[in-house]
């Protein structure tokens, strides 16, 4: 439950940061999240190939909080959806994340299928 709230008040930390515009201190904050409760940099799990952020996100390395949570954040770095190649590679992971949630975790909400409708018509899907 500790994991589940500390996710939620990161979330909300750099969703508030998102809307008041501070685009560096949300970076920063993005980037000091990714290392501290991923163990990883930014820009080396944005370079990672698809088939390789899918081998590290289906490890049992995260919980499926941790999961949820990095779906939350990659979805908001990704905002504005712009329509450019490094976007749909962002979002391309995000559908990642959601599919081993529901795939191997069982875990769906409501706040993911909406995310992921919005990826769908950002690629033009149905």
């Amino acid at each position: 439950m500790d994991e589940i709230r500390k996710m939620a008040l990161v979330i909300a930390k750099l969703m508030g940061l998102k809307v008041a515009g501070d685009e560096r201190e949300f970076i920063q904050e993005f980037n000091n999240t990714l290392l501290h409760e991923f163990d990883t940099e930014a820009e080396v799990l944005l370079a990672l190939s698809e088939e390789d952020f899918e081998g590290l996100i289906k490890s049992d390395k995260y919980s499926k909080e941790k999961l949820n949570a990095l779906a939350q954040m990659l979805y908001m770095f990704a905002e504005p959806f712009q329509q450019d190649e490094a976007t749909q590679a962002l979002l391309k992971k995000v559908m990642i994340v959601f599919n081993v949630l529901e795939e191997k975790h069982h875990y769906q909400t409501f706040e993911n299928i909406t995310k992921r409708n919005t990826i769908y018509k950002y690629f033009n899907i149905s």
